[in-house]
């Protein structure tokens, strides 16, 4: 490990880091912050420190004890690396490298977490504008930041779990473990701990084995007084954190019984929002019941279609990919096998060829943005992938016999019948 002399002149090595990881980055010299050094002409106003350097202030007195390099995040998103510098074993001045982002806010985020800390109109149009200008950069390179310039400093060889491990500042307060490990005991001690947990594991057992009906039994067998309150101060609260945590249970075991994976975490996103909005224990409960039944019908429809892994992987892959081009060629290097007997293989099992299934996918998904957006038909069309209106209305109509307009129109009106 480098001692002070041996650390190289350090307004050079902020310099080099600012110019090669194009992040701000903050020093002090020492823990009263009467030297500074910021760099970063272009760093954006921050909506609550007039001085960017009180930003910086900030973070550093969010840390009592800094031991190595840690990933510093805030109630606004934004991301830090914090790297003390070791003299003689001790730290004293410190780098921060930061702000970053970890992706872009859309609108809704932004509404969210505004509204979590109450802000008034004119905050709220300054922190978009803000988070607007940060530059991205996901958890796992500020980490591999954090070790990189841990190496520069110090030598000293890290890997990005040890700055993780070191970034978790929270620790359960003593009474609380105390709390865990009194309620172990009491688990283990009577048998209903075992009965809750084989009641769980064989509903989960029927969401991966797709059998709706025996999980619709199981399900009428249970209710939520049954098991133990998830919050101490609301019993709605209570009711949706075990509803929320069933449903996500639920996804992973649909998942292993062979649901395609961004499917059912769409599903699992969508049913948690609206739980999430519903203000009664009873609908709570309701909506949890139907989307464990949904993740269960959803996987029995999966099994009917069971198919060999080349053609599995083939169909999850054009579920995926389906506002994109796909090409035969890319089917064939994912599955592993020559384009000719992969497209054998897959007409063999599925009844079409792999290009008449993509335009089937893509007319099923056509029908369900008809049914439930407001869309204009050349949008529709043209986000999946069809060349033009023309030809979008063309293969549109020879898959369900009506054109798209007819297609909407009849839905919305509910007197139609297609022939499907």
């Amino acid at each position: 490990m480098f001692t002070t002399n041996d650390i190289p002149d350090l307004a050079y090595l902020c310099k080099q880091l600012h110019e090669s990881l194009q992040l701000p980055v903050y020093c002090t010299s020492n823990a009263d912050f009467e030297e500074e050094m910021i760099l970063n002409s272009s760093l954006s106003p921050h909506p609550f420190f007039s001085d960017s350097a009180e930003l910086f202030r900030s973070v550093i007195s969010q840390g009592t004890d800094w031991h190595g390099p840690i990933l510093s995040e805030t109630n606004f998103m934004e991301q830090f690396i914090v790297l003390p510098l070791k003299h003689n074993g001790h730290g004293q001045s410190i780098i921060v490298i930061g702000p970053a982002i970890r992706q872009k806010l859309n609108d809704e985020i932004c509404g969210n977490l505004l509204n979590d800390y109450s802000l008034f109109h004119t905050e709220r149009t300054s922190w978009k504008e803000y988070w607007n200008r940060l530059p991205v950069m996901n958890r796992l390179r500020m980490l591999h930041i954090g070790v990189l310039a841990n190496w520069i400093i110090h030598r000293e060889a890290l890997d990005i779990t040890d700055v993780l491990q070191s970034s978790l500042q929270y620790e359960l307060p003593v009474r609380q473990k105390e709390i865990v490990e009194l309620a172990l005991a009491d688990r283990r001690e009577f048998p209903i701990f075992y009965e809750e947990i084989g009641k769980a594991n064989q509903m989960l057992a029927l969401i991966r084995s797709g059998n709706k009906n025996e999980l619709m039994k199981k399900l009428a067998e249970t209710t939520y007084e049954e098991t133990e309150a998830l919050s101490k101060r609301s019993h709605l609260r209570s009711v949706k954190n075990l509803a929320i945590s069933g449903v996500s249970i639920s996804m992973l075991a649909a998942i292993e019984g062979g649901l395609y994976e961004e499917l059912a975490f769409t599903l699992c996103n969508i049913h948690i929002q609206h739980i999430e909005e519903l203000n009664e224990g009873k609908t709570v409960e309701a909506a949890a019941i139907q989307a464990m039944l949904d993740f269960a019908d959803r996987v029995a429809q999966c099994r009917k279609n069971s198919v060999s892994k080349p053609v599995y992987v083939c169909k999850e892959y054009i579920y995926r990919h389906l506002f994109e081009e796909i090409s035969l060629q890319q089917l064939s290097e994912l599955s592993g096998l020559n384009p000719e007997y992969l497209s054998q293989l897959f007409k063999k099992e599925t009844g079409l060829t792999l290009m008449n299934y993509i335009q089937w996918e893509r007319i099923e998904e056509a029908k369900k943005l008809l049914a439930h957006s407001n869309a204009p038909i050349l949008t529709i069309g043209a986000r999946l992938t069809f060349y033009d209106q023309s030809h979008f209305i063309k293969v549109f109509k020879k898959h369900t016999g009506v054109t798209p307009k007819q297609y909407r129109n009849g839905i919305r009106a509910g007197s139609v019948q297609f022939p499907w």
